[in-house]
């Protein structure tokens, strides 16, 4: 929704929706399996925070008429012009560099 880059949120009840493997159920399911979460440290850098859906970004926005682009985007709560449910309930986080997050903990739990 925010660009072709990897997702992270603030609140694990938003990374817990896409926990389950399986493709018939929708997320936030409640099947009982066993699900991984991933907690690491993400470095924004210079964040573009937008107020709008960006599906097909391949990178952060342009920042100025030099070429420089922002390292990451970032979404806050509220109103998302694009948005399905017009509205974005928690803050997510988009990077476009690998290098830019660093796994620092697994964690493994069941519903």
């Amino acid at each position: 929704m925010y660009g072709k880059g990897v997702y992270f949120a603030s609140a694990a009840c938003k990374s817990h929706q896409y926990t389950c493997l399986n493709p018939e159920h929708t997320w936030a399911c409640t099947c009982k399996v066993e699900r991984t979460l991933i907690i690491a440290r993400v470095a924004l850098g210079d964040a573009y925070h937008t107020t709008k859906t960006m599906w097909k970004e391949q990178r952060p926005p342009q920042k100025d008429k030099f070429g420089a682009v922002y390292d990451s985007v970032v979404v806050n709560p509220g109103y998302i012009k694009g948005h399905g449910k017009e509205r974005q309930i928690h803050q997510e986080f988009v990077i476009f560099d690998k290098e830019q997050a660093y796994p620092a903990y697994v964690i493994q739990y069941e519903v």
